[in-house]
């Protein structure tokens, strides 16, 4: 029994996992797109994501590269990323702020040259300014997914590359070492910043 209170001790709470699709000019559109439509918007969390750490939160990372002949998962990792107590973390291009009612998770498109489509604000003088707006506010026990799309430019290649990132998160009422913890469900809110890729 103390093994078990021990182990509830350290485990996270908040669960976060990134997913990045990835695909090039060769899988735009057509049945490349509505392949990628059906991709899972959320996965179960590797095995060790639950293990002893200590320091850190664990985040689930997928990088998955979509070709001609189908997908491949590029990377399938746990990451521990510096979270400390009312603390914020990046998790390009989302920013994750923890409050007192629970999360905010921020859109912060830091664009630079090469990304389309632009986004971006005003500010009061008229400057173009990176948008930086909430995407997501969670209350403790609340499911959240935020999905932004993006083409991008290699910066050695040239090369274009399109990208779909989508960001699960779940600021937890009590500890859980479920690995199904986001695909045993549907989340509670979505934000979605999806521009036509060209």
């Amino acid at each position: 029994m103390k093994q078990n209170k021990h182990q509830l001790e350290h485990l996270p709470i908040l669960l976060v996992q990134q997913l990045r699709l990835q695909w090039y000019k060769d899988c735009r559109g057509g049945n490349a797109a509505a392949q990628r439509n059906q991709y899972p918007r959320a996965m179960r969390l590797p095995k060790d994501f639950f293990s002893y750490y200590s320091f850190g939160l664990p985040t689930h990372f997928v990088s998955i590269l979509q070709r001609p002949n189908g997908f491949q998962i590029d990377k399938d990792c746990r990451r521990l990323i510096e979270w400390k107590p009312n603390g914020s973390m990046r998790i390009h291009p989302f920013e994750l702020i923890q409050k007192e009612s629970g999360l905010h998770v921020r859109y912060r498109n830091d664009w630079h040259i090469g990304a389309m489509p632009e986004r971006y604000t005003y500010d009061e003088t008229g400057q173009k300014q990176p948008i930086n707006e909430l995407a997501l506010d969670l209350a403790p026990g609340e499911y959240g997914r935020a999905v932004c799309n993006g083409r991008f430019r290699d910066w050695d290649t040239g090369i274009w590359y399109y990208v779909l990132d989508i960001l699960n998160v779940m600021p937890l009422t009590e500890p859980t070492d479920s690995l199904t913890s986001f695909t045993d469900r549907e989340p509670n809110k979505i934000y979605t910043r999806i521009a036509r890729l060209w």
